[in-house]
């Protein structure tokens, strides 16, 4: 969730141990960040105490921090990859699909679909580039088949492969490999893809730059989220996908859907402030007891929480984007955007509720900025 080594790769045995705890359909915060303050989104905290005193160590590990900087990048086998997961139609538990149509793809049998969709451990293939993004596709597609065939991590034949395949051999079962992975591989290899239009990266970049990341710095700094790699994938649905590194506050990353029918041409930058906003929500659901790993409806709360929070961020460090924001999240909720400000809340309110339990941890992330100079 791009074309480069990781500089601080999780240890490996930390790897294994975490990858046995399984995320539903949320951030690769999850799934086996060994090294940081959440190994199992939302619901495995590395971090000990409560999410207030959590809270109170992000922000003082983002004194000083440097500027943000974030670069928007489309590499091919991330975006073969997540093609081959919409062909296969691959769910998530959130409140948004976790794909988007991917056209020149080729026919799925249902029965592949239903065998995949029930497997599992299954959320772990959702970040898979990301476990390996220094991996081109033929590099991707190794590790798959290394998995598949219950090889070591060594087997992989680099570093940050040794993740993607420790992940995959840990989340899903060794019959479920054996017989998913291989063919997964294969399509990843076969499947064409057209690259994304160059001046609309280009146009997110300067975008991100001159507005988005200025704006949005201190609250990057304070989440370690300081610096990472943007992925722009058109198969990527409203459910984003955020990998963040915190061994090193610049090994993030993010990937999130194109949007290239929305009429918003910032669209993805409207997806990557909602990736941002979750690493709080994230911090409330390892906490509290009345959230546990694999139960759907908790991971539909944090996933609506966290488009809220987006809001208020936006309120907060970027007022002239906020409204677009509410607009285009609307949008993804299939409910038409009102041009009236006014009326524009009210609709997004009531498409995204608020949560006794999750919003006083966002409405304490949003203070914290206001102690950041």
């Amino acid at each position: 969730m791009p074309n480069r080594a990781f500089s601080a790769p999780a240890p490996a045995a930390a790897v294994l141990a975490l990858t046995g705890r399984r995320a539903r359909g949320l951030r690769a915060i999850g799934l086996l960040v060994a090294t940081g303050w959440l190994a199992a989104a939302p619901l495995g905290a590395q971090g000990r105490g409560s999410a207030e005193a959590q809270d109170g160590a992000q922000g003082r590990v983002a004194a000083g921090s440097p500027a943000a900087r974030w670069t928007v990048a489309a590499p091919d086998a991330a975006l073969a990859w997540y093609a081959v997961l919409a062909d296969h139609a691959l769910p998530g538990d959130g409140a948004f699909a976790f794909t988007a149509r991917a056209p020149g793809g080729p026919a799925v049998p249902e029965a592949r679909r239903r065998a995949l969709a029930a497997m599992r451990g299954r959320d772990v293939l959702h970040f898979a580039p990301l476990y390996h993004p220094s991996g081109d596709r033929a590099a991707l597609a190794a590790a798959v088949r290394a998995a598949a065939r219950d090889a070591g991590p060594e087997a992989a034949h680099a570093p940050r492969a040794a993740l993607l395949v420790g992940a995959l051999r840990r989340s899903i079962p060794a019959a479920d490999r054996a017989r998913e992975l291989g063919p997964l591989a294969d399509a990843l290899v076969q499947r064409r893809v057209a690259p994304v239009d160059a001046a609309r990266l280009a146009a997110l970049q300067r975008a991100l730059d001159s507005l988005w990341l200025p704006a949005l710095a201190p609250w990057l700094a304070l989440e370690r989220l300081d610096a990472g790699r943007l992925i722009v994938a058109p198969a990527v649905g409203p459910e984003g996908r955020l990998f963040s590194g915190t061994a090193d506050r610049a090994d993030n990353l993010v990937a999130v859907g194109a949007f290239a029918e929305d009429p918003d041409p910032e669209a993805p930058l409207h997806a990557f402030a909602r990736e941002a906003c979750f690493p709080p929500i994230s911090r409330v659901t390892t906490a509290d007891r009345g959230f546990r790993v694999g139960d759907a409806a908790a991971t539909r709360r944090a996933s609506l929480a966290a488009v809220r929070c987006g809001a208020g961020l936006l309120d907060a460090r970027l007022p002239a984007r906020a409204a677009a924001f509410r607009a285009f999240w609307l949008r993804r909720a299939g409910t038409a955007a009102p041009g009236d400000e006014v009326a524009l809340r009210a609709a997004f309110d009531r498409a995204f509720p608020t949560d006794p339990a999750l919003d006083p941890a966002i409405r304490r992330a949003l203070l914290r900025l206001q102690e950041v100079r």
